[in-house]
């Protein structure tokens, strides 16, 4: 619980300075970091929606929210609640498939090979 909170405030902050991407990299680094336990990937990637919801919730008190979404939903024919939960799948992907990816590429590079012989 407190991890995906800590994760949630890193990637809304590092969204907040950097942009979308940020959340991918903050997947890639705790996935990596916890290579070990398998880069817990749904931890991340419920901290990394999380985080996004944060940055709607501030949003939403300090602007028109409702009216961009409504006005965008309705340029993508589509309903308000399914455009924000759209919107909050987006993060949870990232970091799932950032932590996953980079938790089995650091312990894929942590492996000793065996040498070949020739």
């Amino acid at each position: 619980m407190i991890f995906s909170f800590v994760i949630a405030l890193v990637v809304a902050t590092a969204t907040w300075v950097a942009g979308w991407w940020a959340a991918a990299i903050v997947a890639i680094v705790a996935g990596f970091l916890y290579r070990a336990e398998g880069g817990r990937p749904w931890r991340v990637a419920l901290g990394a929606s999380e985080g996004w919801a944060l940055l709607l919730i501030i949003d939403a008190f300090s602007g028109p929210l409702v009216h961009v979404a409504s006005t965008l939903a309705g340029a993508m024919a589509l309903p308000a609640p399914a455009l924000l939960l759209v919107t909050l799948l987006f993060p949870a992907l990232l970091g799932w498939s950032g932590a996953i990816v980079a938790a089995e590429l650091g312990r894929w590079r942590s492996q000793p090979r065996a040498l070949s012989s020739q």
